[in-house]
């Protein structure tokens, strides 16, 4: 798949939304790279054809709401920040159909089984209890539904890239979140849910791969 798949705003469009806000860095050279291949490997995650209702969990300044707003009828982004106006009133000027709140990814302000599709892109480590956030996105997945994670790996090699390229230490902001979510995953998968777990880029193995794709398929 192309990177033309994505639909990404102009530069300086969106608006920074908090300190860990990345979207004045995904038009930078390198960086920016990195940035924009997270968007595409969510994207090939999607399912092929529309499906009726689509969640972002962590939608930060609503970068990827341009690409998921064309896979779903309706699509909904939540994040804890307070910018859901601004970032609301963007979206609506460049024509991208999805409604932003302010909401916890822990509490989830939707009815059971509200969703076909949810994705949590680089979210789960900034949540202080991402078990509960992972309980909440299959409390709200449709039967035959998905959930599209992609997370972080934490590598030395990694993050001495990250460090070069952005200029400051993830571990910083992440304070143990992808431990965290390494634990998490794992503690879902024990007991029995479906989580399909790939390396990103692709061939790489795990102990290289900076990224992981993570699938949670709801039954």
């Amino acid at each position: 798949m192309a990177m033309a798949s994505l639909r990404l705003p102009a530069p300086g469009r969106l608006p920074v939304t908090g300190a860990v806000d990345a979207i004045e860095r995904y038009h930078r050279p390198g960086i920016g790279a990195v940035l924009r291949r997270r968007l595409l490997w969510a994207r090939q995650a999607l399912p092929a054809e529309p499906v009726d209702r689509a969640l972002e969990i962590g939608y930060g300044s609503g970068i990827f709401l341009y690409t998921l707003a064309a896979a779903a009828r309706q699509t909904v982004g939540i994040d804890v920040h307070h910018c859901a106006g601004a970032v609301q009133r963007v979206l609506v000027r460049d024509g991208v159909p999805a409604n932003v709140l302010r909401a916890s990814g822990t509490a989830l302000p939707f009815g059971d089984e509200s969703f076909d599709v949810v994705v949590v892109l680089a979210t789960l480590e900034f949540i202080p209890d991402p078990a509960a956030c992972l309980h909440q996105v299959l409390r709200v997945l449709r039967p035959g539904g998905r959930a599209i994670c992609l997370r972080p790996r934490s590598l030395r090699w990694a993050d001495w890239a990250y460090r070069a390229l952005a200029g400051f230490d993830p571990e910083r902001d992440f304070q143990g979140g992808r431990h965290r979510v390494a634990l998490a995953l794992q503690r879902l998968a024990d007991s029995g849910v479906p989580v399909t777990r790939s390396s990103r880029p692709r061939g790489l193995p795990a102990q290289l791969a900076p990224y992981e794709l993570v699938t949670l398929d709801r039954c």
